[in-house]
């Protein structure tokens, strides 16, 4: 009797959605162990630019990952997704002892974040079909992972695994253990981690919101302070002062994401209009039907538009967002350099 009502207790469990960060320096192997999970080739890989995204279903759980690029310049945007994650992929190169410490302050960095502290965290040892390969106490005492996981209150595991030998549907037997400690350990404290997770959200978004009108104020003072320069220039040189745009009339260089992706859309209807035009044309001139074309590796039919899925906008806005912070930090840095270089 007590097996059938545990087992009933497990049927009516809900489907519980969680967020994943697979993190690592470039070239650990991270986009490889991805497509392992997905049940796909590892092989032909080429380093992720910024950001992939790969909803799977695992169990009793609806499962995005977050692939985030290693590389140094890149890095600097993984805090924006702390906030959304419920646990932590952590892939370590384990053949490529000279970049072991470098591996070892990232990590450190990334632990003791405080939306990351005291989240579960799975350390892939990877790279062991490697001649010269760690074995897993090396990488341990390497990394001084047991004082850092304790340190910042984090459940941690370990896996030696190669993610080059999974194989379609075949995961390397490690990353399928990893995973399935990670899920089950995020069940265990799914509530607390689930409220953590809204309340941390919701933080980052003021705290982003916050930063944008301080970076708007800092380039505005910046350019009044600019044109303050070259009022008083041209009025020492008698030099008619050029016109000036009307106040109150300046266009933020910080778009929210949602009018990014309306403007990316906008660009898109567009661009379908004029394809659409284009066809009809044709067909009134020589009597034939065309077939529609494909482009970006969309296929174009005449059938009504469908609205976009949740996760279609989730990824149109990840996208947004990463393309946003770059373009922000590079705008901003363009301002204050022209500042610095007028004085």
């Amino acid at each position: 009797m007590a097996n059938c009502c545990s087992w009933v207790k497990r049927w009516r469990e809900p489907v519980r959605k969680v967020t994943l960060l697979m993190v690592g320096l470039d070239n650990a192997g991270k986009t490889a162990t991805v497509r392992g999970i997905q049940g796909e080739s590892p092989e032909d890989l080429a380093p992720t630019v910024g950001f992939s995204k790969v909803d799977l279903k695992q169990g009793k759980f609806e499962v995005t990952i977050f692939d985030l690029g290693g590389g140094k310049r890149i890095r600097g945007i993984w805090k924006n997704y702390f906030a959304e994650s419920y646990g932590v992929i952590f892939v370590v190169d384990s053949s490529d002892v000279g970049r072991l410490e470098e591996t070892k302050e990232v990590m450190t960095e990334v632990l003791r974040h405080p939306r990351i502290a005291g989240k579960p965290v799975l350390v892939l040892a990877n790279k062991q079909d490697r001649e010269g390969a760690l074995a897993e106490v090396d990488v341990i005492d390497y990394l001084s992972l047991e004082k850092l996981v304790n340190e910042n209150k984090c459940l941690c595991q370990i896996e030696p695994c190669s993610a080059i030998l999974s194989n379609g549907k075949k995961l390397d037997k490690p990353i399928k253990k990893g995973l399935n400690w990670l899920l089950s350990t995020i069940a265990k404290d799914y509530d607390a981690l689930n409220e953590r997770v809204q309340k941390d959200t919701t933080e980052q978004k003021a705290q982003e919101e916050q930063e944008k009108r301080e970076r708007a104020e800092r380039v505005k003072k910046l350019r009044d302070e600019r044109e303050q320069k070259e009022r008083e220039e041209a009025e020492r040189e008698g030099r008619p002062i050029a016109d000036e745009e009307e106040p109150g009339i300046m266009v933020n260089p910080f778009q929210p994401i949602t009018a990014v992706i309306a403007e990316n859309d906008e660009k898109q209807r567009k661009q379908k209009e004029r394809k659409k035009q284009g066809e009809q044309a044709v067909e009134n001139d020589d009597k034939v039907q065309m077939k529609p074309v494909k482009q970006l590796g969309l296929t174009e039919t005449h059938t009504n538009h469908q609205p976009p899925s949740e996760g279609e906008i989730l990824n149109s806005y990840k996208t947004a967002l990463t393309q946003q912070l770059e373009q922000e930090e590079e705008s901003d840095q363009q301002t204050i350099d022209s500042a610095d270089s007028g004085k």
